[in-house]
């Protein structure tokens, strides 16, 4: 009898096994699908780019002043990562514009996400934080660049705060939408069970708003790049975005082509990161 019960729950097993694997399966298959969709993706983009500028092998569509082919950026991007550009290697361009961008999205993240949290869930705060960031998030931050400039000077703060300027209405509207996305009814049902107002925001409103809140964040590093243009183009002598503008100047379209994809790469990957984190912290989004 025990040997007949032992070979049931063995049985019993495989069963869930080979479920579990008829189920892993399709879900590999279309992260294999979605890798090769985007990698064609990207070879597309390339062959258009490299079919118009002819890369030396028939003539252009495009004259190279204005458009340079992929195999002319490839050696100018080598080119400065070997020489640098103006006085400066390549990696130090980089790095003062990761580090400028650093910098402001991390104190937009670090003050927006609770400032949005805290919208959300009071009606008060939200009626005098709201009206502020609101009437404040239309307004270009480029036309107050130098604005900031007589402020706070021609230095780094200048640069940072033009970027937090863009990006902290944005994180903050989004962790405060997200909160206020929460169903009641979630809330209701840990009131019933007896949960303190702390339970209830680390393991009910919390977790719930985390999706909505990385998606602001991923909307936001874009936005922050692209400020990134804005804060490099007065007053500084370092910089990739700056690097693109001064070539620009001088109708050097490689090295602004270089500056542009570097910039384009930086906000890829920052995003490729918050996937990542998204997918390991909020685990259960979407498995409602």
């Amino acid at each position: 009898m025990a040997e007949r019960t032992q070979t049931g729950s063995e049985a019993a097993t495989g069963a869930i096994d080979e479920a579990v694997i008829e189920d892993i399966l399709p879900v590999r298959r279309t992260l294999r699908r979605d890798r090769w969709l985007g990698l064609a993706s990207f070879a597309t983009m390339l062959g258009i780019w490299f079919a118009i500028t002819g890369g030396g092998l028939w003539p252009p569509l495009v004259q190279p002043a204005f458009l340079p082919s992929p195999v002319t950026v490839m050696k100018t991007f080598v080119k400065l990562a070997t020489s640098g550009y103006q006085g400066h290697s390549l990696a130090h361009h980089f790095g003062v514009s990761l580090m400028r961008f650093g910098i402001a999205f991390a104190v937009c993240v670090i003050v927006g996400v609770p400032v949005g949290l805290l919208m959300g869930m009071h009606s008060g705060i939200r009626a005098v934080l709201d009206p502020p960031i609101e009437t404040t998030r239309p307004i270009p931050k480029l036309a107050l660049l130098p604005l900031f400039i007589i402020w706070f000077g021609i230095g780094e703060l200048s640069k940072t705060i033009v970027i937090a300027a863009a990006l902290f209405p944005l994180i903050s509207i989004s962790a405060m939408q997200a909160v206020r996305a929460v169903s009641v009814r979630r809330i209701q049902a840990a009131l019933s069970l007896g949960a303190s107002r702390a339970t209830i925001f680390f393991r009910v409103l919390l977790p719930a708003s985390l999706p909505g809140i990385f998606t602001g964040l991923r909307v936001s590093v874009g936005i922050g790049v692209t400020m990134l243009v804005g804060a490099e183009m007065v007053a500084t002598s370092d910089g990739i975005a700056w690097m693109s503008l001064t070539a620009a100047d001088f109708l050097q379209t490689d090295i602004v082509l270089v500056g542009v994809l570097i910039m384009a790469a930086l906000g890829y990957a920052l995003d490729l990161v918050f996937r990542a984190l998204e997918r390991r912290v909020v685990h259960w989004a979407g498995r409602d």
